[in-house]
């Protein structure tokens, strides 16, 4: 008998598939998009407006629903979220403050379009009541409007033919269909599973749901996710007409060889390949997308970054590596060579660390409405396009860097250059304190006094601390579990050759680093890198007591997750509150400490202010717990309890008058006693 041929054996094999879906034999690679809507207030609608004092309750569900009954007509109200606008389970208002109250509008009859919406979002119509409170009244509430497109008797597509649609917008087949089986169930809309799904993981979940398409329109859809093996999509495809609203691929695979966090510079080890190190939450698109756009070189929402050998102003045109469509970054280094011969490298690296800073700081609190570098802040608050535009081998200069910080809605602008210290000639851009500390400048400036004032750290102290604060973070990010506080640290040691470019290193030992509070009026002290030395070794000297008391964590990041597991190992949660929650670690802890100082210090402070921020920050936001490690740190320095600048002026003059003195409570009497003896 014949043998049957092998293609006849695979036609064979295929038509007893149940379904197969054609041309999917690796990663699809479509742009994401969706609905992009700019925040504004519709004048032209009524107006309803619903003070906080008004409300005989403060739980924030009963104000949402007392709100809906009074000013909504809508039968059918589902509470949905519920929330205020706070920090860690703490509310700090700096500046302004609100409360947003959300609640879905679900509707019965798709028919029916008289139904009122307030503050309409991406996504899910809702109906939000903005109310005030206190000193923070100057927020002004959403509006209502008529937002349903009513598509009269045009038939529904059901949850298995929007499935056939956005497989077909991703070049896909089903080619049976009637095989796949729903399962309903029912949350606060319709809830459906689709099982035996070809090339899914998991069931297939589509949900009733309605998107914003404009200022005035919602449009009614199914709400799709697919997680197959190279993709994870969650999409929005219209009930009616089948048109996809939005999709999004939650699956990146950027793959970059850079230093990593971990690794400052070249001395310390080769570089790693990463793929997606993106947060996220920080950065939901990954680190290649501006709302629509998808790009696949060095620009992405949080930076542009490029070369800028030349050393110009301009800068939309300049040269960036391209990763092509797998976003693959991968450059060889060789640092005996000219650096503008590995410049794809340098630039890359630049990347890497202006985004890896961006979200590492933007789940501290950095974020939108605190006047982060972000060219689309995703409906969130806060002004956008003003991603970070970072030159590398910026040919205006050598051996700097700068960091420039408009207020918020504009580029911030980060310039690092080459050094000619030693030969071969060393590239800033390759050693991640300085980018670090660059970047830094950004988040204390948009954080003092406020994004929308750029003024607060100019001169005096305050510049001091300005520089400061970037050498402490570019430090303790160096921190590795086997150290401990012994372990000393230069500032851009790997660029100038191997000295750094302080006087001292940053050490716990007086004898290696003897600066302290009085040292400031000393000559060769009135420029505000030598302030910033001082300040930031006195931080150093509070992280290392945070560290020995509450110990190390190499996951500098906060989970993403809400598994109780995953947050018990990185927070404490306070005893009287299950929302209360901060960083149980030292290294993560003194970083929140900081940065919520940052929001508490006045404008132009001075080191005596930001100690007190800090101390208050600690009080909201562990009860004070740690209050007695922060003054014997500060108090050791000569920054105690009686400290002050006799004769002081806005430009940082007077007298500064040590002290070693810690509160009462810290010490059976009230000073700091420190063994001196090692300078001898």
């Amino acid at each position: 008998m014949k043998r049957p041929s092998l293609s006849a054996f695979l036609l064979l094999c295929i038509s007893l598939s149940p379904n197969v879906l054609l041309s999917h034999s690796h990663r699809i690679r479509l742009p994401n998009y969706g609905a992009d809507l700019p925040q504004q207030r519709y004048d032209s609608l009524p107006v309803h407006e619903y003070v906080y004092s008004s409300s005989r309750t403060t739980n924030p569900t009963s104000i949402a629903e007392e709100y809906a009954r009074k000013h909504l007509s809508a039968a059918d109200l589902v509470t949905k979220n519920a929330y205020k606008s706070e920090h860690n389970g703490n509310t700090i208002c700096t500046h302004s403050c609100h409360m947003n109250i959300t609640t879905d509008n679900r509707i019965k009859d798709e028919e029916n379009t008289n139904q009122f919406v307030i503050g309409s979002k991406r996504r899910r119509s809702s109906n939000t009541a903005r109310y005030n409170r206190g000193p923070c009244h100057n927020q002004r509430p959403y509006n209502v409007g008529r937002h349903i497109r009513d598509y009269g008797h045009m038939p529904r597509l059901t949850p298995v033919e929007a499935l056939q649609r956005f497989a077909q917008h991703i070049n896909l087949e089903i080619v049976r269909p009637s095989t796949i089986t729903t399962k309903s169930s029912f949350d606060s809309s319709p809830v459906y599973q689709l099982s035996n799904v070809p090339f899914a993981l998991s069931d297939v979940i589509i949900k009733e749901a309605y998107i914003a398409v404009s200022a005035y329109t919602l449009e009614p859809v199914w709400d799709l996710t697919w997680e197959m093996e190279e993709n994870w999509y969650h999409a929005q495809i219209n009930m009616y007409s089948g048109r996809i609203h939005a999709i999004m691929d939650w699956v990146s695979d950027a793959m970059y060889t850079i230093y990593p966090l971990g690794l400052n510079d070249p001395s310390e080890g080769d570089r790693k390949t990463v793929i997606d190190p993106h947060d996220i939450i920080s950065s939901p698109g990954g680190w290649h997308t501006q709302g629509k756009v998808n790009y696949t070189s060095t620009i992405g929402n949080n930076v542009y970054a490029h070369e800028n050998l030349a050393g110009n102003w301009e800068w939309k045109d300049n040269y960036r590596p391209e990763g092509g469509p797998d976003l693959v970054f991968d450059f060889p280094l060789n640092l005996t060579d000219r650096p503008k011969d590995y410049i794809d490298s340098s630039v890359t690296n630049l990347f890497y660390w202006n985004n890896m800073i961006h979200d590492l700081f933007y789940r501290y609190g950095f974020n939108e409405v605190a006047g982060n570098f972000q060219q689309t802040n995703h409906g969130k608050g806060g002004k956008e396009k003003d991603a970070v535009i970072a030159n590398a081998q910026d040919g205006s200069g050598y051996n700097n860097a700068n960091f420039a910080t408009p207020p918020d809605g504009q580029h911030g602008k980060m310039r690092m250059y080459v050094w000619d210290v030693v030969k071969p000639w060393r590239d800033g851009d390759l050693e991640s304190g300085i980018v670090i500390h660059e970047y830094s400048h950004g988040i204390s400036t948009r954080l003092t006094g406020g994004p929308a004032n750029s003024g607060c750290l100019g001169w005096g102290e305050s510049g001091g601390m300005g520089e400061g604060w970037g050498d402490f973070f570019a430090t303790i990010l160096r921190v590795k579990p086997s150290m401990d506080r012994t372990v000393e640290f230069g500032m851009g040691d790997w660029a100038n050759g191997g000295e750094g470019i302080r006087r001292y290193k940053y050490s716990t030992s007086i004898k290696t680093n003897p600066e302290t509070f009085i040292w400031l009026g000393k000559p060769g002290y009135w420029g505000v890198h030598a302030k910033g030395a001082v300040w930031a070794n006195m931080l150093y000297e509070v992280f290392w007591n945070l560290v020995d008391k509450h110990g190390f964590t190499t996951q500098w990041f906060p989970p993403t997750s809400t598994d109780s597991d995953d947050l018990l190992s990185w927070y404490t949660f306070s005893p009287s509150s299950t929302t209360h929650k901060y960083p149980k670690h030292g290294n993560t802890l003194i970083l929140q400490l900081v940065l919520d100082g940052m929001k508490l210090q006045p404008c132009r402070p001075t080191f005596i202010n930001a100690r007190d921020a800090i101390l208050q920050a600690d009080k909201v936001l562990t009860g004070g717990e740690n209050s007695c490690e922060i003054w014997k740190a500060f108090a050791k320095r000569g920054l105690g309890t009686k400290a002050k600048i006799v004769g002081g002026t806005p430009w940082g003059g007077g007298e500064r008058k040590e002290s070693y003195q810690i509160p009462k409570q810290c010490s059976e009497d009230d000073y700091y006693y420190y063994d001196y003896s090692e300078l001898n």
